[in-house]
């Protein structure tokens, strides 16, 4: 029976047929690297390292882009995340990110995840995101903002909101960015932002020394490795807006062409809460257990069986009940 892929774009079960036959390329969007990965992390690339080494033993020659956000991941209060943890330990941006890039693949490799094929780093691509900017400008689908800051513009894209399959007058402005008076429409996203004289990271560009939005990282890098069309595009369904959708309409805008034919996205890792509701594990609510931490514990193989125990787009709950029947399980299949 061949292969079927739910395909979060089309919200059902699709035949999976590769765009090359016997070739399959596949992006999957990797960590912000300013802290050590959390086992939310774990539950999402142990269910694509699965999907990779299914796809591999099946004959699929497969070429596996994740990249490391290191520059342009801005929280709600418009602070980047590499600098505001460099602040917090009085440490350089790029030491922030080379520390826990490290300590991420140390992760990795201790829960048995097969690297990527290529890991690329925002800050390394720069020049191609400017690329990608200048693209839009020139297509009408961006602009340049009274302030100097470079924008998507939203309404140009009629599109927008197909993935995540929200409406555009139903989207509450701001999401992952500090609403500006300088946009056109509240639901616009950053591509690129002027940094103010103290902003450490901060490249030339010719709208001025500034550094890149978000999205834009995933939608360049994801071009140069894997083409303008690609088959699998992974990730957390956390991530589906603003994320994803910025990705699919930006990259959509500028190429002219589909952007990526299958969605995989995977459930999250949910902790109980202090009335035992389940609520999802992250480090901005501040319920989130290391990797490390859990390796503590718990051997790796208790761990990815804890994680495969459900379906990947299904929530689990992290609980010392379920790790220990992870355990017990784990102890059957060895014995």
């Amino acid at each position: 029976m061949a292969l079927q892929i739910y395909n979060v774009l089309h919200r059902e079960k699709e035949p999976f047929v590769p765009l090359h036959e016997g070739r399959v390329n596949m992006y999957v969007c990797g960590p912000t690297v300013y802290d050590h990965a959390h086992v939310g992390h774990a539950k999402t690339y142990v269910a694509f390292d699965v999907v990779v080494r299914y796809l591999r033993y099946s004959g699929y020659d497969v070429l596996y882009v994740q990249n490391l956000t290191d520059v342009g991941h801005i929280l709600d209060s418009g602070e980047d995340r590499i600098l505001k943890k460099a602040r917090q330990t009085q440490s350089l941006p790029m030491q922030i990110a080379e520390t826990y890039a490290r300590s991420y693949f140390a992760d990795m490799d201790a829960l048995g995840v097969v690297r990527p094929d290529i890991s690329p780093r925002a800050s390394g691509h720069i020049p191609e995101q400017i690329e990608m900017i200048e693209t839009l400008l020139a297509k009408g689908h961006a602009y340049i903002s009274d302030d100097g800051n470079v924008y998507f513009d939203v309404r140009s894209w009629p599109e927008y909101g197909k993935l995540s399959n929200r409406r555009v007058e139903e989207q509450e402005a701001g999401s992952r960015e500090s609403v500006r008076e300088d946009k056109r429409n509240p639901e616009d996203f950053a591509l690129w932002k002027l940094a103010e004289p103290e902003h450490i990271l901060r490249w030339d560009s010719p709208w001025g020394v500034g550094y890149p939005g978000w999205h834009i990282e995933c939608s360049a890098m994801s071009r140069k490795y894997l083409g303008d069309t690609f088959d699998i595009h992974g990730g957390g369904v956390d991530n589906i807006f603003p994320h994803n959708e910025c990705e699919v309409a930006q990259s959509e805008a500028a190429n002219e062409a589909t952007f990526a034919r299958y969605w995989m996205l995977v459930g999250s890792l949910t902790v109980p809460d202090e009335f035992g509701v389940p609520v999802k594990m992250s480090k901005s609510l501040g319920n989130f257990y290391t990797i490390k931490d859990a390796l503590k514990l718990h051997r790796p193989e208790v761990l990815r069986l804890f994680i495969l125990s459900g379906h990947y787009r299904n929530p689990i709950v992290f609980s010392e009940e379920a790790l220990d029947a992870a355990r017990k399980g784990w102890d059957r299949i060895y014995g």
